[in-house]
């Protein structure tokens, strides 16, 4: 739904499309505001809790005689508010699958973000709306295809269909807690291809197992507890700066495998894992190392010492930042 909804709105018309160097130009508007607001160093080239970001790419509107690539026209400013909103029922409103965050934008099309959504020319992992629909959803003249899927009415015709085999929404973990399983799970902040909160909403499902109206996770009161109960067998670590699985500006190379098996071996449950950014990304050249925290906690800044270096951050408790979640029929 995801790579269908982005497709769609950069081919709505031809003034939809960001051109080459842009998505650089908003990236470095983003930074610009928010970096260093969120827990993270004034010098970051990401950014380590973009929630905090709330960068209207509307600041970047073309006035007086500027023009494009230099800044953006009104139609990119839709696209880009509607890449952050996320795919939304254009009746009621409701939210489909969780938008971008801030600080992901990248002209990098190996990112598999909107710069390589652009490029196609139908929408990205569509393969399995054939199966709904058949051969005509790949032909403008289909009565459903991907340039009119309806994501008011289409939606529940392709959920109808697929979504026992393809939803992997349960947030049911009891056997695999029971048996003393542990989980570990990872998420780059500024991933183009799968938005962020999708990771946060399932680890929030998991600790709504265990408390009654639960919203967001955080430190406080009952939710402390439940999050406590959670954080026993499945513990979330965002990464700032990472792109999808890899890549980014940020520290993106990390051992999730040692901690995990030293939780299972020993009881032991890591705190925090320690990622590093090399130089273009190839070691050994070390660029920084930075502490990846227990979600919700977030690496903040001592205020001494080199912001190369982990041992300068400190995980702390965050404040309880909003976070777009799905409605109840769209899973976690």
């Amino acid at each position: 739904m995801a790579g269908l909804s982005a497709w769609q709105n950069t081919h709505a018309s031809p003034g939809r499309f960001i051109q080459p160097g842009q998505m650089t130009l908003i990236n470095q508007a983003v930074l610009k505001q928010c970096v260093g607001q969120d827990g993270g160093a004034s010098t970051d080239p990401f950014l380590t809790d973009p929630r905090d970001c709330h960068f209207d790419p509307k600041a970047l509107l073309c006035t007086g005689g500027n023009m494009p690539p230099a800044c953006l026209t009104a139609e990119q400013v839709t696209t880009m508010r509607n890449y952050y909103a996320g795919t939304i029922d254009p009746v009621n409103g409701q939210v489909i699958n969780p938008g971008s965050e801030r600080g992901n934008e990248t002209d990098n099309v190996l990112a598999l973000g909107l710069a390589f959504s652009e490029q196609l020319p139908e929408p990205a992992f569509d393969g399995l709306f054939y199966w709904v629909f058949g051969p005509s959803f790949g032909y403008p003249a289909g009565a459903v295809n991907f340039a009119n899927f309806d994501f008011h009415h289409d939606v529940d015709t392709v959920d109808d269909r697929l979504a026992a085999v393809l939803n992997a929404d349960s947030s049911d973990l009891g056997a695999f807690r029971a048996h003393g399983g542990k989980l570990i799970m990872y998420h780059g902040w500024a991933d183009p291809l799968i938005p962020s909160p999708s990771s946060i909403n399932y680890f929030n499902a998991l600790v709504a197992n265990d408390i009654s109206g639960f919203q967001q996770a955080g430190f406080a009161g009952n939710d402390r507890a439940a999050l406590g109960r959670t954080q026993n067998y499945a513990r979330l670590f965002m990464v700032p700066g990472m792109y999808h699985c890899s890549g980014g500006p940020g520290p993106n190379t990390f051992d999730a495998l040692t901690p995990l098996v030293t939780w299972v071996e020993t009881g032991v449950a890591p705190q925090t894992i320690t990622a590093t950014k090399f130089v273009n990304d190839t070691p050994p050249a070390v660029q920084m190392t930075r502490p990846l925290c227990v979600f919700p906690g977030v690496a903040k800044y001592t205020g001494s010492g080199s912001t190369s270096i982990a041992a300068n951050f400190t995980c702390v408790a965050d404040e309880n930042d909003f976070n777009q979640t799905p409605a109840p029929q769209y899973g976690p």
